[in-house]
């Protein structure tokens, strides 16, 4: 591990280590406050969740190697699919157009963190109903997985800057998930596109086998 990434870990320790203290007196408090203070707190409990998640997913990707592990592609499209077609309260048609038994070698969990982006930001881009459909086909020994979706796209002037870090089309956005979804995906050898199509926007993720 070199010195930036020993330094990135030993600072997102330092981080969480707070963030677990807060949590813990929020819990506390919570316990003697009126209900529309707590739902105050449900609120900070609920960022401080995403910013937990946040630097979970980033001391993931930022490990020195990954793990060489045979997946099969099928059964980690359906876990991460599941996984929002559960926690969603947007009515959204999940469809999939499956070839089974395609496998890869990689890290199941930075592989995960991956799809997870890319299938948050689709259930984001849905105002109310829609759907995303996932794609998975094997051509001239490569990968393809296609996501796409019925949501509101992203916008011309920014789709070519896509993946800069700290660029975002959402109003509290960070644009730090589609820039760790490239670090992923590079560090799979593979390659990620992201285009505006009719009613939607599509993601293709292509790597070799």
């Amino acid at each position: 591990m070199n010195m930036n990434n020993e330094l990135a870990a030993a600072l997102a320790h330092e981080i969480k280590n707070p963030i677990a203290i807060i949590r813990a007196n929020i819990d506390y408090i919570k316990l003697s406050v009126s209900p529309s203070l707590s739902n105050c707190f449900n609120v900070i409990e609920k960022e401080l969740n995403k910013l937990n998640s946040l630097i979970t997913d980033y001391t993931t990707i930022f490990q020195p190697n990954n793990k060489n592990e045979l997946i099969y592609i099928e059964d980690l499209i359906y876990d991460v699919a599941e996984e929002f077609s559960i926690i969603t309260s947007k009515e959204i048609n999940f469809t999939f157009n499956i070839d089974s038994e395609i496998k890869f070698v990689g890290d199941y969990k930075k592989l995960s963190i991956l799809l997870f982006n890319i299938y948050k930001n689709s259930v984001e881009a849905i105002k109310e109903k829609g759907t995303i459909n996932t794609k998975l086909y094997e051509n001239n020994n490569k990968i393809f997985i296609e996501i796409s979706d019925t949501g509101c796209g992203i916008p011309e002037g920014l789709i070519n800057n896509i993946g800069t870090p700290f660029l975002t089309t959402k109003a509290n956005g960070s644009g730090l998930g589609i820039m760790i979804s490239k670090t992923i995906v590079e560090a799979h050898n593979g390659k990620m596109q992201i285009k505006n199509i009719k009613n939607g926007c599509k993601t293709t993720l292509e790597f070799h086998k």
